[in-house]
């Protein structure tokens, strides 16, 4: 039997074509199965899945749960700052009681911390539009507001050294410096809207807790959810903390 090559090619392509989206989606399938239970992905080498946990951890204010909105979520654009948001925003009220999530030491607290006019931080966020990017200093110094980090050590996973940061807060208490020994729960302040345009312009809306965990190696700094598909993002970084 005489074959039409013309057609014969004609036919392998279609083939060929209709097979790809298969396989595409079956890779895309697979990658986010593979991100499932973990608390950051960075790679296959560099990643955080839950049973390497030593512990899990407190909510850093009762009664408030890890929302489920993506925009208060890891990861969300923050185009405000051309920046990523790399914490969670709790909706907790204005001076609501924030606790620390694990033992540890106090190693930044800047209760004496005044937020800038509203001219001034609409001048800070151009200048981050210009660069593309939130600049370390902007973020830390101004847009945080009043703010507590502390350091966990290797007690919550022996991969990373751990630290939490509490951002936005109305007040701090004494005491609450650095060096100071931390328990799981023990009170470190309350929540508010420093740092934010609410803030600057001097007035309680806005208020909420914007927390942090960040996990330290060798190689670099990640955030908790990063990298986190958002089918798997509240659920995932729901298993950090007790139930």
């Amino acid at each position: 039997m005489k074959i039409n090559i013309k057609n014969y090619l004609s036919i392998m392509f279609v083939l060929s074509a209709c097979a790809a989206p298969t396989t595409s989606i079956d890779v895309e399938s697979e990658q986010l199965i593979s991100k499932e239970n973990f608390l950051f992905y960075v790679d296959e080498t560099t990643n955080l899945h839950h049973s390497e946990l030593l512990t899990t951890i407190q909510l850093p204010s009762k009664d408030y749960v890890v929302p489920s909105i993506l925009n208060l979520l890891p990861n969300a654009g923050r185009e405000y700052r051309s920046g990523t948001h790399e914490g969670i925003d709790f909706s907790v009220p204005l001076n609501g009681p924030v606790t620390a999530v694990y033992d540890g030491i106090v190693i930044r607290s800047n209760p004496q911390h005044s937020d800038v006019d509203i001219d001034t931080y609409n001048a800070l966020l151009a200048t981050s539009e210009g660069l593309g990017k939130t600049p370390a200093d902007i973020y830390h110094f101004i847009l945080l507001g009043k703010s507590i980090v502390i350091d966990h050590g290797y007690s919550i996973t022996s991969k990373f050294r751990t630290i939490s940061v509490y951002a936005h807060l109305s007040s701090i208490p004494e005491g609450i410096v650095p060096g100071t020994r931390v328990d799981k729960g023990m009170l470190i302040g309350f929540s508010g809207n420093t740092g934010t345009s609410d803030g600057a312009l001097r007035n309680e809306k806005g208020a909420h807790l914007h927390w942090e965990m960040h996990f330290d190696d060798k190689s670099g700094r990640y955030f908790l959810g990063q990298n986190i598909p958002s089918q798997y993002l509240q659920s995932n970084i729901e298993l950090l903390f007790d139930q």
